[in-house]
């Protein structure tokens, strides 16, 4: 479990003692992300959420030290609760910051002098770092599963019924069809929870499509199954008594899901053939979203090994000829999608760099930008080296590279090293803070604050329903410098 206000109560060497016992205040169930200490008027705006924040009340003997706003700034921020060091600047915890606080809903914790701040933070990134290898030890479990349940006898019932196990108490899964009925369920849904109105949403959407609704019961998440433009399927998930979806982890776990019963929707397996068949389509579906553990371990499953680093990826039309064992082949509607050894004599159409695995999306970017130049003309065979096409025929420009550089200029004049792949991350998933938090490995309130910095530097307000040119003329200056 991640470390909680109650489980630093709990534990008895750091001494320490709720001073707010009603209301939110008196809430110890609260998840502490962090530790940071601080003797700031404001320290506000070097928050990200979730931090237990220490200190010893220096400021407020200073007259022009404002109680209100201090604590308004750290509601704002998300702060799990304060700890006051008492026998330093203070001999107690003064009345008026406990009476203060609990009007705003904060936990305070009593630190005894004999509890060293460096403490409370040692045993709060242990519990963090314990929560982590759990997340990614049952992460890899569940991913696991998911791949062996899409080769068992009725994979679509085995994947559902894996992802609610994977996503923990309270989950709940349905899959149906394109019309809307019910193929296969687990986990306890909601009595009466009527989808049918996002389901009708999301068939007039491009795919890949979702919506997210807060229920009376909790969190709702629904995914339009599918490729190219048609609608083949939809994925319920549900967590009960939730108003979020789930973690890092969970949301992984979920990718996964929804990359395998894609597949499963488009062809349903009926046998071990054709089992194999679509669980090697999904190796490349895999590696295309980023999962590379997952693609290892479904290759894993078919006893044929990931072609070794460096490989290439071609994109082409769908041909007849017969793709060497240890290759991979996604098709999809008129285009494939091959992985071999960087070596291989035998590619056609577009062609990307040789690239590891983790670069495996920059490798399939690349590959579509040489097959439009390949298809406009006419050539059978064009790598990325040589593609010119899409927006790469302008990076070249000078005058193109200088508008670049002057619309990231806020963000590269400091130490601005977080913000550009955060705004890269975002910009990429469409503005959805939960997707681009767990491509960062982040939570998506620091997401949430670094688009806001971002924002504040620009002289941009980019969440805005009319910020749509400052996000376009973002992007672009971003593809240039990447193409650099």
């Amino acid at each position: 479990m991640p470390p909680t206000i109650a489980s630093l109560l709990a534990d008895r060497p750091l001494g320490l003692r709720l001073l707010t016992s009603e209301g939110p205040a008196g809430d110890t169930s609260r998840e502490v992300r962090w530790v940071h200490t601080t003797e700031l008027n404001d320290p506000a705006p070097f928050l990200e959420g979730g931090e237990l924040l220490l200190t010893t009340g220096l400021r407020l003997a200073d007259p022009g030290f404002d109680l209100e706003a201090f604590l308004s700034g750290l509601v704002r921020a998300g702060v799990a609760g304060l700890g006051f060091g008492v026998g330093l600047n203070n001999a107690a915890v003064p009345e008026r910051f406990v009476t203060a606080a609990a009007a705003h809903g904060l936990p305070v914790l009593e630190v005894p002098k004999a509890t060293p701040f460096i403490a409370i933070a040692k045993s709060v990134s242990k519990a963090l770092a314990a929560e982590e290898y759990r997340a990614i030890t049952e992460g890899y479990r569940t991913q696991h599963d998911l791949v062996k349940s899409a080769l068992a006898h009725e994979p679509q019932r085995s994947l559902v019924r894996s992802l609610v196990s994977g996503l923990g108490t309270g989950a709940w899964a349905v899959l149906a069809g394109a019309d809307g009925s019910v193929l296969h369920s687990a986990g306890p849904m909601p009595a009466g929870l009527d989808l049918a109105p996002e389901l009708d949403r999301l068939r007039g959407r491009t795919l890949p499509s979702s919506a997210s609704i807060l229920t009376d019961s909790g969190h709702v998440e629904v995914h339009a199954l599918g490729v190219g433009k048609r609608v083949s399927g939809f994925l319920a998930v549900g967590l009960l008594g939730r108003d979020s979806g789930p973690d890092i982890t969970g949301r992984q776990i979920l990718a996964v899901a929804l990359t395998l019963l894609t597949l499963g929707v488009e062809q349903p397996t009926k046998d071990v053939t054709v089992a194999e068949l679509t669980l090697r389509r999904a190796v490349v579906r895999l590696l295309v979203a980023g999962h590379v553990d997952a693609a290892r371990e479904a290759a894993g499953e078919l006893r044929v090994p990931l072609p070794p680093e460096p490989v290439r990826i071609a994109r082409d039309s769908v041909r007849d000829e017969a793709v060497p064992e240890r290759m991979f082949v996604l098709e999809e509607g008129d285009e494939r999608v091959l992985v071999a050894p960087a070596d291989y004599p035998g590619f056609t159409g577009g062609v990307s760099d040789a690239i590891g695995y983790a670069d495996f999306g920059r490798g399939y970017r690349q590959a579509g930008e040489a097959l439009a130049t390949a298809r406009r003309t006419g050539r059978p065979t064009v790598s990325f080296a040589e593609a010119g096409s899409g927006l790469t025929t302008l990076f070249a420009d000078q005058a193109v590279r200088d508008f670049a550089a002057a619309v990231l200029a806020p963000l590269t004049e400091a130490d601005r090293a977080a913000l550009m792949p955060t705004l890269r991350a975002w910009l990429a998933h469409n503005g959805q803070w939960d997707s681009a938090a767990a491509e960062l490995g982040v939570h998506r309130h620091t997401v949430r604050a670094r688009i806001a910095r971002a924002g504040e530097l620009l002289g941009k307000d980019l969440t805005a329903a009319d910020s749509a040119d400052a996000r376009m003329e973002l992007w672009f200056a971003l593809r240039v410098r990447e193409g650099q």
